[in-house]
């Protein structure tokens, strides 16, 4: 896929492809007043196979969703099996054909590309995707109202000063592709009228073929195809536990602890997702006020209130919701 100007006011340059073509000029769109009209509602997203989570911890994370986010209208769960547990107001619906496939299922987890299947969504509706390991901790309507266009895609930013933006899109211009920034898709936002959607995109390249490195995880995929218009939720909106609480440093961790800018910023998060962590919720509400948390790439933190202030209690009562119903 060739470059497109972020910006859809800026004419394609040449050499845009016909995927990207499409993809810009959605976005373009405009109503009689100019405007594009975006509804007010929005879809939380989300996706099960295997038995790594409980049904109950589905209900836990959509009932926190309900109760801080008056907007949500709809929830659509993406499932490889009918799941009698899940609550009756959530519209369980099965992976599209192509997608559910065993290897889609395994390293790289490309099946997650279902999540953006207009067919299975409500129309002209902005989404709002989680992971079922992200803990929900206010109005993910937040979130949702990034989304301002069908052509707008926002997941969590690369773990890097430079993200995405005008220094990556040109770098991925130059190199037609080869070098792109990215992202994490465990907490996305994104326009159910996209045309063509992300799931369109990856099935039209794999039957045509493309034995692109991006083909083959997910997170990858999403950040190449979408380069272009990609852009990172607010580290102020949502946050990965480990980059947000870990660090190699403790000149870091200290920055942190005293910055005022970081604590007003973790008062107005609204999702935390723990995705590339060994702690999972029986094993947080094992460890004792300051105890010292890694992970696997030598960050590390303290589990204390003094540290993480009040998004430490936060954590540990949606942890006890979930053991709870287990």
């Amino acid at each position: 896929m060739d470059f497109v100007q972020p910006n859809p006011r800026v004419a394609l340059q040449r050499g845009t492809s016909v995927d990207s073509r499409k993809l810009a000029r959605h976005g373009n769109e405009r109503t009689d007043t100019g405007i594009v009209t975006v509804s007010t509602d929005f879809c939380l997203v989300l996706a099960i196979w295997g038995s790594a989570y409980p049904d109950a911890s589905v209900n836990v994370l959509v009932d926190a969703a309900k109760k801080s986010s008056p907007r949500l209208k709809h929830v659509v769960l993406f499932t490889d099996r009918q799941r009698p547990q899940i609550a009756t107001d959530v519209k369980q619906v099965p992976f599209p054909p192509f997608f559910d496939r065993p290897e889609f299922f395994g390293l790289g987890y490309r099946v997650k590309l279902a999540v953006f299947s207009r067919a299975s969504l409500p129309p002209k509706t902005p989404c709002v995707y989680l992971d079922l390991d992200t803990m929900v901790t206010g109005d993910l309507g937040k979130i949702a109202d990034l989304v301002e266009r069908p052509c707008d895609l926002f997941m969590l930013p690369p773990g890097n000063l430079i993200g995405f933006g005008p220094i990556r899109r040109k770098l991925f211009g130059l190199t037609k592709g080869k070098r792109f920034a990215t992202g994490n898709s465990s907490v996305m936002a994104y326009h159910s009228a996209a045309e063509p959607s992300m799931a369109d995109l990856f099935e039209q390249r794999f039957i045509g073929g493309d034995k692109g490195p991006y083909m083959n995880i997910d997170d990858e995929f999403i950040s190449w195809a979408g380069q272009p218009v990609a852009r990172g939720v607010p580290r102020s909106m949502a946050v990965m536990f480990r980059r947000e609480f870990l660090a190699r440093s403790s000149v870091i961790l200290w920055f942190r602890k005293h910055s005022p800018f970081r604590q007003k910023h973790r008062s107005n998060v609204v999702a935390i997702t723990f995705n590339g962590t060994r702690y999972k919720p029986d094993e947080l509400l094992k460890l004792r006020p300051g105890e010292r948390i890694s992970d696997a790439r030598g960050r590390f933190g303290y589990w204390s209130d003094e540290h993480m202030g009040p998004l430490r209690q936060k954590i540990l009562d949606y942890c006890q919701r979930i053991t709870a119903s287990n």
